[in-house]
């Protein structure tokens, strides 16, 4: 079941600035928006802010969530990292003791 809520969001003039740019039919901004959207079977129904806010947070938000994942990677491989240079450090003093 698909639920939808409506919100009310103020919006400051850079925050204008962004959807009028994004609303735009002829920038450029406007048309890879509209592909972002078709790539991921979304449909921006109307030109209106309405749907430009909608799609715009739905791409921030993706793009955020794959931030997040990348650093979440990155520090997982740090770790792992960290220890493999512990086995090693290990290892290393262990077979300089046996050759003491």
């Amino acid at each position: 079941m698909t639920t939808t809520r409506r919100v009310s969001v103020t919006l400051d003039l850079p925050d204008q600035q962004a959807v009028d740019l994004f609303a735009d039919p002829a920038r450029p901004e406007h048309a890879t928006l509209e592909a972002w959207a078709e790539a991921r079977g979304l449909v921006m129904r109307d030109d209106s802010d309405s749907a430009v806010v909608r799609t715009l947070l739905r791409a921030g938000a993706e793009a955020l969530r794959e931030k997040a994942l990348e650093e979440g990677y990155e520090r997982l491989a740090a770790s792992r990292e960290d220890t493999a240079k512990e086995r090693r450090g290990r290892r290393d003093r262990v077979l300089a003791r046996k050759g003491e």
